[in-house]
């Protein structure tokens, strides 16, 4: 589907005219009208304000970005199971995975020009072993995740597996680090003149934030997600 197309079946969904969604938006509603008819694109403030309006992610209506409008593709804590891989499986194809003795490195906030390695304070970890294989012990490492920013993916006090990268596709979900020494857990949005780093929340409260020019220059990616874990001592 075009962008167009899935402006169309949200306004018709919730029984809109173009009239209806045009005084929504502060646009005039021949601007609708070539949005749905594929003239033109919404700039990413309209589209920022359709996410609120339809109740969708962002990235739902991003170019090259595949995202289902339920967020089914984010792997959410399932109660029989430990460790998640990221991907397209429904929710009840996950079953539990048991750790094995390879550890990795777990992370709170991150320093600013100071190396993962050289971060004190730091616990770990056991992973499956065939996420070190996959992805390989010593570019892996964990992030003990704080907060409800994004729990559809992880869940507070739960760990990110992360692999370490300073480049992600547009639409992965990343560690990035924004002003200079916390590292926080949002899904990159690739734009053009910057990046939009969005949450995946069932708290209404965050909001996606847009870092443009020379703020966008300050955004650094240190990690893409690839998988989730409960910690150790964790009881369901």
């Amino acid at each position: 589907m075009t962008i167009g197309d899935k402006i169309r079946s949200l306004r018709k969904s919730q029984k809109m005219s173009q009239g209806d969604l045009a005084k929504k938006l502060d646009v005039g509603t021949t601007a609708v009208s070539a949005w749905e008819n594929n003239k033109n694109r919404p700039l990413i403030d309209k589209i920022i304000l359709l996410a609120e309006i339809f109740n969708v992610p962002v990235s739902y209506f991003i170019p090259d970005v595949s995202y289902s409008i339920t967020d089914r593709s984010d792997i959410s804590l399932k109660e029989n199971g430990s460790l998640y891989g990221l991907g397209k499986l429904p929710p009840d194809a996950i079953t539990r995975i048991t750790a094995s003795n390879y550890k990795i490195p777990v992370y709170g906030s991150i320093s600013a020009g100071i190396p993962l390695e050289a971060i004190e304070n730091l616990t770990e970890t056991s992973v499956p072993e065939h996420v070190i294989l996959k992805h390989g012990e010593d570019k892996l490492f964990g992030l003990l995740v704080r907060g409800d920013s994004m729990n559809k993916i992880v869940h507070d006090g739960h760990y990110a597996i992360l692999c370490k990268t300073d480049r992600v596709e547009s639409g992965e979900v990343a560690a990035v680090i924004v002003n200079g020494y916390d590292a926080t857990l949002k899904r990159v949005i690739l734009l053009d003149r910057g990046v939009l780093l969005e949450p995946s929340s069932y708290n209404p409260e965050h909001t996606p934030k847009m870092y443009l020019d020379e703020e966008a220059k300050d955004i650094k990616v240190i990690g893409k997600l690839v998988a989730v874990m409960s910690p150790p001592d964790f009881k369901f």
